[in-house]
Order: C-alpha cells, then sequence, then structure tokens
C-alpha cells in the first residue's frame, strides 16, 4: 500500500490538514478537548454538536477556569447549560456569559478579584442575564432579544442592539447604545459621552445627566434625559429626537426641553 493511501485509511478519507471529526456521543473531558475538536473560535452550531447531554458533566466544563484562551467556548457552554435549566443557572462571572443564549436565566455573581468582564449577553436572542455588580465593556452588543440587568456598565453597552431591553440601575461609560437599530435602553444613572450615537431606532432613557455629543450623528429613534445633557448634543443629527432638562453648550436645533 502506498503511503498516501496509508494515511488516507488512517484519516478515514479526511486530508491530514483537517481536524478529525468527532463522533456525536465522544466523551469532552475539558475546555482543552473541545478546543481540540472545534478551535478556539468556532461556530455555536459546532460547539452544540458535541456538547454532553449529561448536564452534570456540561457543569463540569463550566466550572472550569477558561482563561483567555477558551472563553468563547464557555461562553458558549453557560449559554447551552442555561436554556437546559428549569431553573436559574448561578455562575461566576466571567468574560462572555450568555453568548447567543436564546432562553433561560443566568445570574452573574461577583466576579473575581472584583475585576468587571467584557461581552456578557453577546448576540443574544431571548433569555435573561442578571449581573449582581458592574459589567465591563461591551454587555448586550449585538443582542435581538432578551434581556439584561446589570449595576453599572463600562463603554460600548448595547452597541448595535436591534431588540430586547437593557436595564443599568447605576451609570454607563461612553458610546451607551452605539448604533442601535431597535430595542430599549434605560439607565437609571448617569451616562458618558457619545451615548446614542448612530443611532437608528429604538429608545435611550437616562435618569441622570449626559455626556458630550449625546446622539451624535443619530438618525431616528428616541433619547429621553432626565437631566442636563454635556456639549452638542444632537451635533449632525438626521432624525430622531433628543429630549432632556437642560442643554450645554452648541445643542443642535430640533432638541426639545422636558417639560
Amino acid at each position: 500500500m502506498k503511503l498516501a493511501e496509508f494515511m488516507d485509511d488512517a484519516y478515514q478519507g479526511l486530508t491530514r490538514g483537517r481536524r478529525l471529526e468527532t463522533r456525536q456521543g465522544d466523551t469532552i473531558f475539558s475546555l482543552e478537548d473541545l478546543a481540540d475538536r472545534v478551535g478556539t473560535k468556532p461556530s455555536r452550531n459546532a460547539v452544540e454538536v458535541l456538547v454532553p447531554r449529561d448536564m452534570s458533566t456540561l457543569i463540569r466544563l463550566i466550572d472550569s477556569d477558561p482563561g483567555k484562551t477558551y472563553r468563547l467556548l464557555w461562553g458558549y457552554l453557560s449559554s447551552i447549560a442555561a436554556e437546559r435549566s428549569p431553573e436559574p443557572l448561578h455562575l461566576p462571572a466571567r468574560d462572555y456569559a450568555g453568548l447567543e443564549l436564546s432562553s433561560g436565566t443566568i445570574i452573574l455573581d461577583e466576579a473575581r478579584d472584583h475585576v468587571a468582564v467584557d461581552h456578557v449577553g453577546e448576540r443574544m436572542k431571548g433569555g435573561r442575564i442578571l449581573v449582581r455588580l458592574g459589567a465591563g465593556d461591551y454587555l448586550g452588543q449585538e443582542m435581538s432579544g432578551g434581556g439584561i440587568i446589570a449595576g453599572s456598565v463600562g463603554d460600548y453597552a448595547f452597541q448595535n442592539m436591534r431588540g430586547g431591553f437593557g436595564v443599568v440601575q447605576g451609570d454607563s461609560g461612553n458610546s451607551l447604545g452605539l448604533g442601535n437599530n431597535g430595542g430599549k435602553i434605560i439607565c437609571r444613572g448617569s451616562c458618558g459621552e457619545r451615548a446614542g450615537w448612530l443611532m437608528h431606532s429604538g429608545s435611550l432613557r437616562v435618569g441622570g445627566e449626559a455626556g458630550d455629543y449625546l446622539g451624535l450623528l443619530m438618525s431616528g429613534g428616541k433619547i429621553v434625559v432626565a437631566g442636563r445633557t454635556g456639549k452638542r448634543a444632537g451635533w449632525r443629527m438626521k432624525g430622531g429626537t433628543i429630549m432632556a432638562n437642560g442643554f450645554g453648550p452648541e445643542a443642535a436645533d430640533g432638541v426639545l426641553g422636558l417639560d
């Protein structure tokens, strides 16, 4: 037998440059084992095919620390576990928790060393996520359904949101609701600069004050601020509505004061 034929037989027809397909039902022992089979940046479908039906095994995988290498895998697993759980799933706060979540409830407990975690609820389609304390950057990025409640958030929360709702109990960083095309955001505290930047539709309500460039280049949607805004609110806006209790210098024509 020629060497090429021998290798083809050993790899069952797969080329040597590709990963061997894993048969459904094979045991996944660790996140590293899963990464060996699907890589560290797979699609959710690729992960879900290999996830064991046994809930105890799935929880064991989630209990392991993913570090930075396997955090996407851990994020998918957290969502799959929540969707299968009949009760809210309590998890340690980690990056990408609830990645592409479609149902169920995730409650994120206090993060280790009080470090805010990023990308929580990214691309979620349904379900609920409760972040007991503060979240980091990119909370709810590209979400299209479901709901997230967090104590506070960093920058770029609910960026490119298309549906669902987000509630921030405290303050928000910069660029809240950047590029939104739907959904509802409530920030009960104050927000930083460029909230509602490039907003197309949806609604944003701020209970405190808003930083500079609120609604920068927005083309639709509604922004309501209970307090005052910084400078240049509504600058170069093409559509939509901005209402506030007071505006800083150089506010655009058409912004409205609250009664």
